[in-house]
């Protein structure tokens, strides 16, 4: 057998192995080298709240009818008891001819005025202050034109700046009309004077003659406290009490000045045969005013 031709058959065989990777040793896969980099950061999502573009209205709330009436004649009734009229005369109104005459020509008819005095009003109402009065045998009142609903007696609520008022009180046959300068209650510089009484029994009424503000007095007779911390009206209010023969000693006592001092005070006495009837007296708080008053 010829041996050359086979050896050439081995050695072909063996090329094409070679060639298809027969008996070639496997490659290694190359591995990705290690990335020397931090990895991102987390991501947060913040819900923010969303506003509406347009805000609805919100509905307007319907009253009763009768509530509102209520409420509205509460605060009519708390702010005054007058009913404004368009006229504003600058003096007392004059009466038709016939129908009414000044009380000089009518005195046993005429109406009376008792008291118009000015009193405090709060800051928070808006009111600077009050004027009111006392009527006798009136059924028509008027102050500079502003008719009054109740002609015996009332207050009035005064807003603008003015403070000097009159006030016109009338019936069907006369007029009369009382004027008020309106300041600050201001001290007189007077002091209690010695009385003498014809009874051991009398009477002592007190009142606020100037702008009634919250004066409060204590009264001591014969060192024995017989009034404690009364507050002062623009009206008499009397009290009577029982004298030791003999001298009587009253001290009047500045309780409170109320909302502007000094503490004013006047005093009216019954039975007196010797001195001043009616005194008034401004103190101070605390500051006494003694006097003497004389019984049988």
């Amino acid at each position: 057998m010829n041996k050359i031709p086979l050896l050439a058959i081995v050695l072909t065989i063996g090329l094409l192995l070679a060639a298809c990777g027969g008996n070639a040793e496997p490659t290694a896969t190359p591995q990705p080298e290690a990335a020397n980099t931090l990895p991102p950061p987390a991501t947060i999502e913040i819900d923010y709240p969303s506003f509406p573009t347009n805000t609805p209205t919100p509905p307007v709330p319907t009253l009763d009818p009768a509530v509102v009436t209520a409420v509205y004649a509460t605060v009519q009734a708390a702010n005054a008891t007058a009913t404004s009229i368009p006229a504003a005369p600058t003096q007392a109104p004059v009466s038709p001819s016939g129908e009414r005459v000044n009380a000089t020509q009518s005195p046993n008819q005429a109406p009376v005025i008792r008291y118009f005095y000015a009193s405090y009003a709060p800051p928070e109402t808006k009111i600077r202050y009050y004027l009111n009065w006392v009527t006798e045998n009136a059924n028509r009142v008027e102050i500079y034109g502003h008719v009054m609903d109740n002609p015996q007696a009332g207050s009035w609520p005064v807003y603008d700046d003015s403070n000097h008022w009159v006030l016109w009180a009338a019936n069907d046959v006369a007029w009369v009309e009382s004027q008020i300068d309106v300041t600050n209650d201001f001290d007189i510089g007077t002091r209690l004077s010695d009385i003498t009484v014809s009874s051991r029994t009398i009477s002592v009424c007190a009142r606020d003659p100037q702008f009634v503000d919250g004066d409060k007095i204590t009264a001591r007779l014969n060192q024995t406290e017989v009034v404690s911390q009364y507050e002062l009206s623009g009206v008499q209010v009397c009290a009577s009490f029982t004298l030791n023969p003999g001298p009587n000693t009253l001290e009047i006592i500045a309780a409170s000045e109320g909302h502007t001092p000094p503490m004013v005070a006047e005093l009216t006495f019954s039975n007196v045969s010797s001195g001043l009837s009616a005194q008034t007296v401004s103190l101070r708080v605390n500051e006494i005013s003694p006097m003497t008053i004389t019984a049988p």
